[in-house]
């Protein structure tokens, strides 16, 4: 009985039909193969959307800044500055050193960041070496809504100052709409400069001067408030430093004219710094920056908006609005700082060119 009952659990051996058939070295190539095909073919679709996120949150980030400078305009009967200079610095803005409080800590209040306005001492400049400082410490927080995710820089170095500046600035990627003219005594750099004195050139906020709504002649959907600009890319660039209120930092000058014109603008010498050199040497020259489309020369007070985003700018306009500007926008070739040979570019950039603007180019 015992003898049958192992007869009986005893398994019967397979036949060769019935036997596991394994994967030959051949078939797994081939199946690795078509899974690497389909995932190259996924990986753009995947990127696109990833891109297509950051750019939302960058319109976002726009909007919110949009909005609360229309609340400090509200409380205020004006907009905030977009820097202010100590008595004598203003003589030679694009030179300056020694920097208070530029439009974005004026505006720290209006979206929520209460705490970090009152971080700052702002009786004393913004500037100034000393580690220790409250304003060392509250200008190299990172604040998120300044922040575009799209551009790689943000999150990098910080910039390291010049000279008085001092360092731990840390990155921003919007700017404030200064003035066609460049940020300089000769032309837009102060309230008495002539081309901000010329309301066809000047934009909305200014060096120790900004308009109010009233002033806006062209009306306030028709004129540029804020757009992006990008982050520096070494420590010896100063652009995109949210709380330093120069030229490419935080603001935007001359940046229809000369060999700016209009957003992503790559030509040679686009953005004008004191130290240019110092970039170019820090990335390998200047062919690197224009391949990166961040020109710079040393003519300084010229800086334009720029974006990592394909085909064009995050910007909002006095009403509140937000455009995605193109950079094939209308905006001419080589312009001279010329009222009369604006095009569409320059005339949503100027708040009283007089000049019609379809919304549609843009």
């Amino acid at each position: 009985m015992t003898n049958n009952a192992l007869r009986c659990h005893s398994p019967s051996p397979r036949t060769p039909s019935q036997r596991t058939r394994a994967f030959t070295l051949v078939e797994l190539l081939v199946v690795i193969a078509i899974i690497g095909v389909l995932v190259a073919l996924l990986l753009p679709a995947v990127q696109a959307a990833r891109e297509a996120a950051r750019r939302t949150q960058c319109q976002n980030n726009v909007k919110q800044l949009g909005l609360a400078l229309q609340n400090y305009h509200d409380v205020r009967k004006i907009f905030p500055a977009a820097l202010k200079l100590t008595d004598g610095e203003e003589r030679r803005p694009e030179r300056a050193t020694t920097h208070r409080e530029n439009w974005v800590i004026q505006l720290l209040p209006y979206f929520e960041q209460q705490s970090l306005y009152d971080a700052f001492d702002l009786t004393v400049p913004i500037s100034g070496t000393d580690v220790n400082s409250q304003n060392y410490r509250a200008r190299g927080i990172e604040l998120e809504a300044m922040i575009c995710p799209s551009d790689a820089f943000s999150d990098q170095s910080k910039y390291r100052g010049r000279g008085a500046e001092g360092g731990n600035w840390a990155r921003g990627n919007y700017g404030a709409n200064g003035a066609l003219g460049f940020m300089n005594l000769d032309e837009a750099g102060g309230p008495e400069t002539r081309y901000w004195l010329d309301e066809r050139i000047r934009g909305v906020m200014g060096v120790n001067v900004a308009l109010s709504m009233r002033q806006i002649g062209d009306g306030t959907s028709n004129t540029l408030l804020i757009a992006e600009l990008r982050a520096g890319v070494s420590e010896s660039d100063p652009r995109g430093s949210w709380a330093l209120g120069g030229h490419g930092a935080s603001s935007l000058w001359a940046h229809g004219s000369d060999n700016n014109i209009g957003p992503n603008s790559c030509k040679p010498g686009g953005d004008g710094f004191v130290g240019c050199g110092h970039i170019k040497g820090s990335v390998g020259g200047e062919e690197a920056l224009v391949a990166e489309c961040m020109p710079c020369d040393n003519i300084a007070g010229q800086a334009g908006p720029r974006s990592m985003h394909v085909g064009g700018v995050n910007a909002a306009f006095v009403d509140g609005s937000v455009h995605f500007i193109s950079d094939f926008i209308d905006k001419g070739d080589e312009w001279i700082l010329d009222p009369t040979s604006y095009h569409t570019w320059q005339r949503i950039c100027a708040s009283s060119d007089g000049q019609v603007v379809d919304l549609s180019e843009l």
